[in-house]
């Protein structure tokens, strides 16, 4: 058992994985484009209006290439583990200045720590990913249908996986 199936699912982590790859070779083929996504046990979902052909396209290169051993494909700069790893610093550091007695330390400290909650978010939050959100181990893992729906008046493209065997 790996550290991060203590905080999700291994199918979690490696859908998530599988998203971010799925979300890094879409940007690439369309510079500019915005997207939201989730994962979870079935799949992942990305919020935007793709053609679902395009997608599993995506979806399919992802697989291959986390496969083939492009791990950092499942570390994404834009992924909510980062911020939710700089939110956890600053909450610390924000805590941690009530400690002090004079209130110029206490100011100065909750500053600082929001400075250095800033500068670490991304580097921490991508060790987060590596070793707690994702799994790139995909080698028992396979896409069985993408498709789009509405959810709350959006277009949704989902990919949903299985584990092979």
């Amino acid at each position: 058992m790996e550290a991060g199936d203590l905080l999700l699912a291994r199918r979690v982590r490696q859908n998530h994985a599988l998203e971010h790859a799925t979300v890094t070779i879409l940007t690439n083929d369309l510079p500019g484009l915005s997207v939201s996504a989730r994962s979870n046990t079935r799949g992942f979902m990305i919020f935007a209006d793709l053609d679902t052909a395009l997608v599993r396209r995506a979806a399919d290169e992802a697989l291959e290439r986390l496969r083939a051993g492009e791990a950092e494909l499942a570390i994404h700069p834009n992924c909510g583990t980062n911020l939710a790893v700089g939110m956890s610093l600053a909450l610390m550091g924000s805590l941690w200045s009530l400690t002090a007695m004079r209130q110029r330390t206490r100011l100065a400290t909750a500053l600082g720590s929001a400075v250095a909650s800033f500068m670490f978010a991304r580097p921490l939050g991508a060790l987060a990913q590596k070793y707690l959100t994702t799994q790139q181990n995909l080698n028992d893992l396979r896409i069985v249908d993408v498709r789009s729906r509405r959810l709350f008046g959006r277009r949704v493209v989902e990919a949903l996986t299985t584990t092979i065997g």
